[in-house]
């Protein structure tokens, strides 16, 4: 009588299947979790553009990039610093929180650490999260040791102040800047060739309220990339040298203090989507993938609201 069930070499037939299937089908299910959070993303910045022409709407002009007293803006100073995304909170869900906001102290005053430590799921990217950078840089970035910054709402997103690396000024290029108020008609460029509001690679520990670099940026340097002559000593430093010098590695060494970033340094835009590149709100209202093989030259023009150069749009 004949013995049912698998033979050794059956068994390991079978497994061999399996393990064949599941090596592609990983990257496919790898690909549609990218995809599915490229698009969150894509409509983060859209709706975001949204609140900035709503906010146009009422006020005739864009908000300010920040608001504060002194220019240039100086982050070691703890004058107002009110970033731009504080000013459109009305046209994000979120009056609650603009509600809770004391406008006459600054953005770092202990009276607005409630308001600092909302977290605005409209701000953040899912690459961003250790959820989706789990996916892409392996499942250790699930447990990233808790801090004080970690308990202020970050931002995945920066407006753009200037086309090239400098301190934030009140006559910068870009649309949003210091005490900026500038029109839809002030963009001589056209608002489908300038840029409003990109990602940036990894959340600044000041959040989405505090005014200046960490929701203000610029396309001085290349998108995923940095302006290391910026840096100053920083570049210098036993710590950069020791880290992976990449974006994510400097804003992890300003977070934990082992750093101090020039007062003048802000740096540029990137994220962790697949492909090499970033997403932008244009102020058209389009939101697209810019690949960081961009032309520079093309790159800090549409970071410049007023050039006078027209740029090709297959040329991004």
């Amino acid at each position: 009588m004949k013995r049912s069930g698998f033979t050794l070499v059956e068994f390991l037939v079978v497994l061999g299947i399996i393990g064949t299937i599941l090596a592609l089908l990983v990257p496919a299910l790898r690909g549609a979790a990218e995809a599915a959070r490229r698009a969150q993303c894509l409509n983060n910045l859209k709706q975001t553009h949204l609140a900035l022409q709503s906010y146009h709407s009422s006020h005739a002009v864009f908000p300010p990039g920040v608001v504060d007293h002194a220019r240039p803006l100086d982050p070691t100073v703890a004058t107002r610093r009110v970033s731009w995304a504080a000013m459109i909170l009305p046209w994000t869900e979120q009056q609650a929180v603009y509600n809770a906001i004391n406008f006459e102290v600054a953005s770092t005053d202990p009276g607005n650490l409630t308001a600092r430590r909302v977290r605005i799921s409209m701000w953040l990217c899912p690459d961003s999260s250790p959820e989706g950078a789990a996916w892409s840089q392996g499942w250790a970035s699930w447990f990233r040791p808790a801090t004080a910054e970690s308990e202020i709402g970050p931002s995945s997103y920066a407006a753009c102040h200037n086309d090239v690396e400098k301190v934030i000024d009140a006559d910068d290029h870009g649309v949003l800047f210091l005490n900026s108020r500038v029109r839809a008609a002030d963009v001589l460029d056209g608002l489908s060739q300038t840029i409003f509001v990109g990602e940036v690679f990894q959340p600044s520990a000041d959040g989405w309220f505090v005014g200046g670099r960490s929701t203000l940026r610029n396309t001085g340097a290349a998108i995923n990339g940095l302006d290391v002559a910026a840096l100053g000593e920083v570049a210098n430093s036993d710590a950069w040298r020791g880290s992976a010098r990449t974006p994510a590695a400097l804003e992890s060494l300003a977070a934990s203090g082992e750093v101090d970033l020039p007062p003048a340094y802000v740096g540029g835009f990137g994220s962790r989507h697949r492909g090499g590149g970033a997403l932008f709100a244009f102020g058209d209202g389009s939101a697209r993938f810019v690949r960081q093989s961009i032309d520079p030259a093309v790159y800090r023009r549409l970071g410049d609201r007023d050039d006078g150069e027209e740029v090709d749009g297959d040329a991004y």
